[in-house]
């Protein structure tokens, strides 16, 4: 935010955005409750869980829309009929903290995250405040079913806040490996090189970070404009140096991380 807003500012003049900043879960929370009392504030919606898109668009609440480069946009990134479109790409890696965990007894899979050898030493963020580690939790349930949580249970992992709590249970030693977003990890490069990425054999999680109008009455040119601007090259930008990936083939990847293609593989 503190990146777009002075970007903003120049592109869009006498235009006073106002942002509100929270988890994905709690962003759907604090809309579904302005629904409810009939006084939706957003114009513009930005978060994790696609699921909850998929249910707003069903429900009516979101307004049709396919931004310019929407045709650059690959099919599985966006909702058929407009309703929404990825604007970035957060990838759920493991990290590991080589002060406590060595290189060579570092787990390679998610899977593994289950055997007794982690018992005490694994963390994860909360699926009921992140909606990357609801799917990241979702995606790892429909692979391993309960019986991997059950295994995770049993070894004490930590699930709890959002993704920066993990990384700082991970610094602590608390819990010395978690899964974590990638574009956490990639912040802290040249700060805290104790902090160690893996790209689990399993394959990474990738998630989509949704942007949606949402439904009101009159005319959306302005929010139609927003999203216009988002994926031009200064908007794509500021979400690579957040260390997401774009969705568009021609933004190069994060500083730090691999190509997008080889992630997808």
């Amino acid at each position: 935010i503190a990146d777009l807003t002075p970007r903003l500012k120049k592109d869009f003049p006498g235009v006073d955005f106002k942002w509100y900043q929270a988890g994905s879960e709690d962003i759907a929370t604090k809309v579904n409750a302005e629904i409810l009392a009939k006084n939706l504030k957003a114009d513009i919606l930005i978060s994790s869980d696609r699921f909850w898109y998929e249910e707003m668009a069903n429900t009516g609440r979101l307004h049709q829309y396919g931004p310019k480069r929407s045709n650059q946009i690959a099919i599985n990134l966006k909702h058929p009929k407009g309703f929404y479109h990825t604007v970035s790409i957060p990838v759920m890696v493991l990290c590991y903290n080589k002060e406590a965990v060595s290189v060579e007894s570092a787990p390679k899979t998610f899977k593994e995250m289950g055997d007794s050898k982690w018992n005490e030493k694994f963390t994860t963020g909360s699926p009921l405040a992140s909606g990357t580690n609801f799917t990241t939790m979702a995606m790892l349930q429909y692979h391993y079913g309960w019986e991997y949580f059950k295994k995770l249970k049993k070894n004490k992992t930590i699930a709890q806040g959002g993704n920066s709590s993990v990384l700082r249970r991970i610094q602590s030693k608390e819990r010395p490996i978690g899964w974590v977003l990638l574009e956490n990890v990639l912040r802290f490069k040249g700060k805290d090189d104790r902090l160690k990425v893996i790209y689990p054999e399993d394959g990474v999680v990738t998630h989509s970070n949704v942007m949606a109008i949402t439904k009101k009455n009159g005319k959306r040119e302005l929010a139609q404009k927003f999203v216009d601007w988002m994926y031009e090259k200064e908007g794509q930008e500021a979400m690579t140096r957040s260390f997401m990936y774009s969705p568009l083939e021609a933004i190069n990847p994060p500083q730090g991380a691999p190509a997008l293609s080889k992630i997808l593989k």
